[in-house]
């Protein structure tokens, strides 16, 4: 069965879907809706039409439509996915439900392009419903019947899906046919001669595009006018056509059947493929078969043409092909800049984190070392963006990997990268994730990767609590102190002095300036300079602290009480040096 015909038992027929108001615009009597599954809140489109009169043809028309299309399988024609006929009050209803589409020129008007823009848009979608016409004359040998605006929608990727087969029938035409039934129903403006006047001999004599190719005309005139086509006589304007497609769209339009253009050169041949846009579309359509040289040059080559896309176009349609290409393998490790560009063009900070960032995650995780080399060296252009929850769930945990990658250059990229991305990730994986990877790559067996955690470090410290801090840092940075390679070593004493608060007075005199005087006679001059500096600096701290707390003893009768070092002195919170054994006992835990 066609459809599923659903009697009246108990409470009656319900259909399994939420219904919006239709849209402005439909084909013949049916009406358009926007609609959701009850089941799984997707989205869907539901075409309706009913009559009270059973032996109207357009209920015939409307089944031999709906069977059609649940036959039919074609890129450009409309996805079918149910169907339902009922009754209500007398009157029979179908129900067709289809992948989610909106009408054409509503489509066309939401856009608002002008220009080339516009021109290179509107010929993309004609090159995609010419591809399907051509499928049904062709390679089927059926006749749509009324092909025009009306009956295109267009998907949420901005793809042009033909539909309307109520008409559709053999090319032979049969007695019954749905054509010959079904054709008073059609304006007279979207018919050529011999079908107006019902010369059906002379359309079986035709070829099978005959009928279909005048229709494209009609919606070619209707694609670049931007409204419905109210009289035959408008197709001569050719005002908004550009120039390259009028000699095709005339040979369209031929008065003598035979004369007409197949569809099927326009899709081989002619102006429609003269697009940069179908161009762009098509290789990446088509990206599987592409050798890795053409490959490499359309992907260095994607930033420049990328501004001369629709930025609709580009988000709607484009990028989710080149998101496809670069998550199965298809695109090289190039192709990153295209997809940052991408980005750049996305103002709203939500709109970036939905389009952009979960393809991100998904070539993090890739195994392909190029493209996540690619994306390390690139991540000021993505990680300022992110949301806290897209950097914690989506980012990080991918991103992470890198740090025990073989190759020294991901692992150093990766560290360099946690530098944007700490202010954004939870004090949880912070202590528990990050300092648990600089730990190890902090005796990294590459020098410049030892030197730069450490310069991590330091930039982490504001991040990290304060218990975290004392417990962490003094312990990295004295290591780092000890590396025998002089910019790690200057890196430590240059940390040290960047979290100078976060030290007491104790760890400074017993833990650190015994480690720090060492290197102010260091071979290496820089190492040598910043030791002095930092001795000098600590050595003022603590004078300072002496004098505190000499006030502080003066204050207290001159006694010689516990100093408890406070946080408006030059030091963090933390035991000072005392005569107490408990307090010397409790320094000796912290530490």
């Amino acid at each position: 069965m066609f459809a599923k015909l659903t009697a009246l038992v108990g409470g009656g027929f319900v259909l399994p879907y939420n219904l919006e108001e239709p849209y402005s615009i439909s084909w013949g009597a049916w009406t358009h809706c926007k609609g959701k599954s009850k089941e799984d809140g997707s989205p869907v489109s539901v075409f309706k039409i009913s009559s009270a009169d059973v032996s109207e043809p357009i209920l015939n028309c409307a089944r031999n439509g709906v069977k059609r299309l649940r036959m039919l399988r074609h890129p450009n024609i409309l996805t079918f996915k149910d169907t339902f006929e009922t009754t209500d009050k007398g009157a029979i209803i179908i129900y067709l439900i289809t992948e989610p589409v909106k009408p054409l020129l509503l489509i066309l008007d939401e856009l608002h392009m002008e220009g080339g823009e516009r021109s290179e848009y509107i010929s993309l979608g004609l090159l995609q419903v010419t591809k399907a016409i051509s499928f049904l004359n062709n390679d089927c040998k059926l006749i749509h019947g009324n092909i025009c605006a009306a009956t295109v929608a267009v998907t949420d990727t901005l793809d042009w899906k033909l539909h309307c087969f109520d008409l559709l029938s053999e090319h032979a035409l049969p007695y019954d046919s749905a054509l010959r039934i079904g054709a008073p129903t059609i304006g007279n403006q979207y018919k050529p001669g011999e079908y107006g006047r019902g010369e059906w001999d002379a359309v079986q004599a035709s070829p099978p595009w005959a009928i279909d190719a005048w229709g494209l005309g009609c919606l070619i005139n209707e694609s670049f006018l931007g409204s419905p086509l109210p009289a035959v006589e408008r197709l001569r304007d050719t005002s908004a056509l550009p120039p390259a497609i009028i000699p095709d769209y005339q040979r369209l339009l031929s008065s003598a059947p035979a004369r007409r253009q197949n569809p099927l050169r326009l899709t081989t041949e002619g102006p429609l493929l003269l697009n940069r846009l179908v161009d762009t579309l098509s290789f990446l359509e088509n990206i599987a078969v592409k050798d890795f040289t053409d490959k490499e040059s359309f992907f260095r080559k994607l930033p420049q043409v990328l501004p001369s896309i629709p930025q609709e176009v580009v988000l709607r349609k484009l990028l989710p092909l080149l998101a496809a290409a670069m998550e199965f393998g298809g695109a090289p490790a190039a192709a990153v800049s295209g997809l940052l560009q991408i980005g750049s063009r996305i103002q709203d900070e939500a709109e970036f984190n939905r389009r952009i960032v979960p393809s991100l995650a998904k070539l993090f995780a890739s195994p392909d070392r190029l493209l996540r080399r690619a994306l390390l060296e690139q991540v000021d252009g993505f990680i300022p963006r992110l949301t806290p929850a897209a950097a914690e769930e989506l980012i990080y945990p991918h991103l992470q990997t890198g740090f025990s990658d073989s190759q020294s250059y991901i692992r150093e990229m990766t560290l360099k990268a946690i530098a944007p991305l700490a202010p954004k990730l939870s004090s949880k994986t912070l202590v528990q994730s990050v300092l648990k990877h600089l730990n190890k790559t902090q005796t990294d067996e590459e020098p410049s990767i030892r030197a730069n955690t450490t310069v991590l470090l330091g930039c982490l410290a504001p991040s990290l609590g304060e218990s975290t801090c004392k417990r962490v840092l003094l312990n990295a940075f004295s290591r780092a102190l000890r590396d025998p390679f002089p910019p790690t070593r200057s890196a430590g004493l240059k940390a040290l002095l960047a979290t100078k608060t976060t030290y007491s007075a104790d760890d400074v005199a017993l833990r650190m300036l015994p480690t720090v005087l060492p290197l102010c006679v260091d071979p290496v001059g820089e190492v040598r300079a910043a030791a002095i500096s930092c001795t000098d600096s600590f050595m003022e701290a603590l004078r300072k602290e002496h004098d505190r707390r000499t006030q502080q003893e003066a204050a207290a009768g001159g006694g010689g009480g516990d100093g408890v070092v406070g946080r408006g002195g030059e030091f963090g919170s933390g035991s000072s040096v005392s005569n107490s054994n408990s307090n010397s006992n409790s320094n000796n835990s912290n530490n």
